[in-house]
């Protein structure tokens, strides 16, 4: 069962190493100003009742997906509720985009925040998709 944990932490580790080695290459690359890692940035009134919009379907969601896991029994994974889940995550990370493309004068800003939500939902797929058959392999 130890082996397990350090299993996970190990893949968690790998996660965070590569998503911080792309945004600190990815932003000097595009000459951006640095961003916190895992930020979440406001950049004006109608991005931030979009936001308050998106957090509040996001919720509204989140507790209806668990009310229809336990009720329904799916055989594919496209049938979960919580495949639909990762949509709006992404959907989230894209409307800051748009919003940054619509009233940021640095247009290499959306391009910035695209690029790190695709690399890094892109990799956390991988790695889970990997990780699940590393966790199961003993040595």
């Amino acid at each position: 069962m130890g082996l397990f944990f350090l299993k996970i932490i190990l893949i968690i580790l790998i996660y965070l190493l590569l998503m911080y080695t792309f945004h600190r290459g990815i932003s000097s690359w595009l000459g951006v100003s640095k961003r916190k890692i895992f930020s979440h940035h406001i950049i004006n009134e109608p991005h931030e009742k979009a936001d308050t919009m998106h957090r509040r379907i996001m919720m509204v969601a989140l507790f209806s997906c668990v009310i229809i896991d336990v009720f329904f029994d799916f055989k594919h994974w496209y049938q979960n509720p919580y495949s639909y889940m990762l949509l709006l995550l992404i959907s989230g990370s894209f409307l800051k985009a748009y919003m940054e493309w619509k009233y940021v004068e640095d247009k290499r800003e959306y391009k910035y925040t695209v690029m790190e939500t695709s690399f890094g939902f892109g990799l956390l797929i991988l790695l889970l998709s990997v990780g699940i058959s590393f966790l199961n392999h003993s040595f």
